[in-house]
This record gives structure tokens, sequence and C-alpha cells, in this order.
């Protein structure tokens, strides 16, 4: 139980020793922010000098590792193993600064997490994730044969997911063309509310285990920030001398996952029987790809390449580099380094995950950047020919066939999607002042 502190004038009633009314806990990383936020001054503790005495409370891992502060340290802390800092300058090459930790020859574990299957399974996380299937699906002959009973058909799922027998149905899929061929498979509605229910309690677990520069499939992530977090970066470099920039690309990706190494690390973090034989209903241990379109598998997808985040940052490192999904970019000082760097997370990829690439190169930034759909340079950011070239034919088609209502839906995604390069210029060629435009 909490031990409820008095706090002077507001501030937090049930943080301990924080408790206070002007009392800053500023500790965490941004993507960790609690309620206990408030400030405390000096005058406020009439118990100073007694509090400066007391020692420090122990770990509830039973053994207190003290890290130390290594000057240009470049990687937080993630879930699957150790963690290395460079030098802090982009593209540097030199030896890599190890933590205390490594050098006394403590070994830092992630988390492992028991007990899900019945916070997954219970009614509060099944009604949550009904509601989120439902969205956009409710005029769907899923949705409305799978409501007609929710409450017993919920139940059964859950019971089913509980005690081990839940099997997934057979997926529909088809192909789309547009920008490439990808085969989508569409899972039915049950199926669709079972990986819901899955991934809210999962979902967190593997998120915390991401280095922040990845932003493919992530909360407060996507391609509008990565698109803005590399232009900012290759401005603020660009200042002190040549910049250059590796670019790579894993050919077919999903399709290229080996489920022996993705368990690997599924089971790094998750003991839970119930909650891994319900993964292994829907990821076979063995075999290799993972399907397009399902919820698990864009988690899945992440936490697989998060092994090259680890290895350009913690072994390599490397501070400015970005990946969404299957896509990277690495800022470096010469085209030499970032060869090396290329060289090394290919054959870590080819050793470790199964993957190679189908493209890369070394460009300097002066040349601009292809990434999330944008060209970007330091000055200013494009949308890529390709996307302009899509957008016209389908406004063309559209228009042709008199469908209004989705050509309308189109430009809304299109226009706000453009609208974070600088695109007045092109806009108004297209004429989309008025909504619907004439290419």
């Amino acid at each position: 139980m909490t031990q409820r502190c008095p706090s002077i004038a507001g501030g937090s009633w049930i943080n301990g020793g924080n408790a206070g009314s002007r009392y800053a806990n500023l500790g965490n990383w941004p993507e960790n922010s609690n309620e206990n936020l408030s400030a405390r001054g000096g005058g406020d503790d009439p118990f100073k000098a007694r509090r400066r005495s007391r020692p420090r409370r122990q770990s509830s891992t039973g053994a207190a590792v003290f890290m130390r502060v290594v000057p240009g340290w470049s990687a937080r802390l993630s879930g699957f193993g150790e963690h290395i800092a460079g030098s802090g300058e982009a593209g540097s090459s030199g030896p890599a600064v190890e933590t205390r930790d490594r050098q006394a020859g403590i070994q830092i574990m992630g988390k492992k997490h028991r007990n899900l299957i019945s916070i997954i399974t219970s009614d509060t996380n099944m009604r949550r994730a009904f509601r989120l299937t439902s969205l956009g699906k409710r005029l769907t002959p899923g949705f409305l044969e799978f409501k007609e009973f929710s409450i017993l058909n919920l139940h059964d799922l859950a019971a089913a997911m509980r005690d081990g027998t839940y099997r997934p149905g057979a997926p529909r899929q088809f192909r789309i063309f547009d920008p490439k061929v990808r085969l989508i498979s569409a899972l039915p509605f049950e199926d669709r509310v079972a990986q819901h229910a899955l991934c809210a309690v999962i979902g967190p677990i593997f998120e915390a285990t991401l280095l922040p520069r990845t932003y493919a499939c992530r909360p407060g992530k996507g391609t509008h920030a990565a698109a803005t977090a590399l232009q900012a970066d290759m401005r603020r470099l660009a200042r002190s001398g040549p910049l250059y920039v590796l670019k790579t690309d894993f050919s077919a990706y999903f399709a290229s996952i080996e489920h022996g190494a993705l368990w690997r690390l599924i089971e790094a973090k998750i003991s839970c029987r119930g909650t891994l034989r319900l993964i292994e209903a829907m990821l076979p241990r063995e075999g290799i790809g993972l399907p397009i379109g399902n919820l698990v598998s864009q988690i899945f997808a992440n936490v697989y390449a998060g092994v090259v985040d680890r290895h350009l940052q913690q072994t390599l490192g490397e501070r400015h580099w970005f990946r969404y999904m299957d896509d990277i970019v690495v800022l470096g000082r010469s085209s030499d380094h970032l060869r090396r760097v290329r060289g090394s997370i290919e054959d870590l990829s080819r050793d470790r995950l199964g993957l190679r690439f189908s493209k890369w190169s070394i460009q300097p930034a002066g040349r601009g950047v292809n990434f999330v759909g944008y060209r970007i340079w330091t000055t200013h950011k494009l949308l890529r020919r390709d996307s302009v070239v899509r957008a016209r034919r389908k406004i063309r088609a559209y228009r042709a066939a008199g469908e209004h209502e989705r050509l309308d839906r189109f430009l809304a995604a299109w226009t706000g999607h453009a609208s974070w390069a600088d695109s007045h210029n092109l806009l108004e060629t297209l004429n989309l002042a008025g909504g619907r435009g004439e290419p």
C-alpha cells in the first residue's frame, strides 16, 4: 500500500518522499510520463539534513546497478541487453565507450513479463478491443454478425484465448498494386478482435524495447515526425562540415522475417505460457514471413529490425540514424565511414536476421534524401515524384468515373500529406484549392 505523505499547498499526496508542492520528478524518459509532476523548494523540507543522510533504497532486483555518466552517451536503456555509447560525433568510427556495468561484468537483462493472459482476456480489455476493431467496420457483414450476440461472442473468444483452444480463421487475401505489388491478408472480424486484445497488452512491452529513432507504427511517431527529425539533424550537422547520407532498404522485408529469430526476441520479454501459446496460434514458431495487414505483424516486424537499431547505436556508436520499418538512413562525415557502417549492418542482418539489402546508396546530403515519401534537403522538402504521378492519375480517374466521395476522401488524405512539404506551387498546379481538383 502506498504511504500517504502530506504536501504543502498542493502537489502529490501519494508520492512517498517526493511529496510536496514544488517537487519535480524529471528523471524519466519523455515517453515514460506520470502524474507525480510538481515542484518543491528547499525551504519546504523541514527535515532536509535527515533526508540527505538517508541511505539510498536498494533496487527491487536485489543488486543495485549504478550507471556512471559518460560524455556523449547516445543510447537509452533498452530491454534486450547491454548498452554501449559512442563518441557523440556524427559518423564517429573510434572505439566505443562502454558502460560501467559491462566493465564490471554485470549483464543488464530485460524484464520478463508473466501472468499476462488474464489481463489480455479480461472483460475490460476484450470490450475495448471490440470497440477498436469496430471503427470503420460497422456496415461490414463480419461486424454485424459478431455484434448480434457480442457479449456471448466476446466471452467465448476470451475463453478460447485463455485455455489455448483459439485458432484463427482463414484470411481473405488480395493484392494491391500501388505503389508496388503487395499481398494483403485480411483476417475475419473475430480474429482482429483477438489481435487487438493481445496487442493492447504486449504492445507497450515491446514498445519499450525500441529506440527513439525508429518511427514506424509507434505512438507519437510516424512519417511526418521522421521527415522533420531527419531534416533537423541534416541542418544542424551541415553547418560544421561535409555531410554524407547512407540509405538502405531491405528486400521483401515482411516476407523474409524468420520465425525462429523472431521467437527468440519474443521469449526474451514474455514468459507467460498462456500468452506465448496465444501468440503461437497467430505466429507459428517455424517458417518465414509475416502477413501484411495483421496488427501483430506490425509490432513484431518493428521489433525484428530493432536488432539493427541497437547495433547501430550501441555497438557502432552512431547517433544520427533513422529507421522507418525497413528503410534506414544514417548520416556521417565521410563516405568511407558510411561504407564501413553499411558493411557492418549488412553482415549483421544477413547472419542474425536472414535479411539482405535490395538497394543502398551513399551520396552527399546536398543531393537530397528520399525517405518516408519525401525528398529532403536542409532547406526544403518536396514530395516524391512517383507520389505526384499517382495522385494525378487517381484524381483523373475519380473525376472521370464521377466518384466524388472517393475523390474527396483521397484529396483529404493526400493534401494533408503534401502540406508537410513545400508544396504550395504543386497544389496550385493541381487546382486543389476548392477540394476537387482538375489535374
